[in-house]
């Protein structure tokens, strides 16, 4: 059976509160402790439970990767949904499945959306601060943020009718039910492929785009009910090429998952230490 060092269980107990800490087992009628001792123990206690969570955190955050990413482009989205706007920031690299990071609603606070295709993994980060928290992936699918099933289909399958217009490209497509109007740009490959992108990892189900959306990008999208209520709106704000590149080291980023058990930590921490013990002495006795 696997045995914990005191510090751990202790640690485990503190922090669950099932001991107190500072405080003694047996009672003291309170007018024979002066008010000055009182404050004392409390702000003692205090330091002494910060000191235990501080510790405790980190033995529960670990990087969030081992190399460097770095995105190329930017896109600001304006998006409008149930009568509430906010404006997105999104950085990809074109033509390249990696990494994706974006800011929900720029105006709000710098947290940011992490999701790395390679290994499935979602989190919630501060890049200011370099801490975060992983998203559960059944929680990210109840979110409605593990991706959804945006593509643009073929000309052979495509039901969108041109719409008259004097400048850009207008589609349209009408199930019954719901009306989609996109206008698109003018032809740029990587524009196009930065805003299906986008598109893609919103909290939204998937949609089937125009086919001229491959190569023309969208510049705005409006999805109305057969009320004519808008249900789902975005446009384009800025897309652009950075001049530097938005670069990431995911190693500096320590991240918590909240699915691990803290007895489970607890044992990994109580592991390593034991390794770490072995190896200090194997060093001294080849010394």
């Amino acid at each position: 059976m696997q045995r914990f060092p005191a510090s751990v269980i202790f640690l485990c107990l503190a922090l669950s509160g099932s001991v107190s800490i500072g405080t003694s087992q047996n009672s003291v009628p309170v007018d024979s402790i002066q008010i000055a001792a009182e404050d004392s123990l409390r702000l003692h206690q205090k330091e002494v439970q910060a000191l235990l969570q501080e510790e405790f955190h980190e033995m529960t955050r670990f990087p969030l990767g081992s190399r460097i990413e770095s995105w190329s482009h930017v896109l600001d989205m304006e998006v409008t949904r149930g009568n509430i706007s906010r404006v997105q920031r999104f950085w990809f690299t074109p033509k390249e499945n990696r990494a994706m990071i974006w800011l929900p609603d720029s105006s709000r606070s710098n947290e940011c959306l992490f999701f790395d295709p390679e290994t499935d993994r979602l989190a919630s980060i501060f890049p200011s601060n370099s801490n975060g928290t992983l998203i559960p992936k059944a929680m990210a699918v109840k979110m409605g943020l593990n991706g959804n099933a945006t593509e643009t289909v073929s000309k052979r399958q495509s039901n969108w009718k041109t719409q008259p217009s004097d400048s850009l490209l207008t589609v349209s497509l009408s199930d019954g039910e719901t009306t989609i109007e996109v206008v698109l740009g003018e032809k740029s490959s990587w524009q196009a492929l930065g805003v299906t992108a986008w598109l893609s990892m919103q909290p939204v189900p998937g949609f089937s785009l125009p086919p001229q959306a491959s190569k023309q990008p969208i510049v705005s999208f409006e999805q109305t009910n057969k009320d004519g209520i808008v249900l789902y709106q975005f446009r384009v704000v800025n897309i652009e090429q950075l001049e530097i590149p938005f670069t990431l080291d995911l190693s500096s980023i320590r991240v918590d998952d909240p699915t691990r058990p803290l007895m489970v930590i607890a044992k990994e921490w109580a592991e390593q230490n034991k390794a770490n013990q072995q190896k200090e002495t194997q060093d001294q006795s080849e010394d």
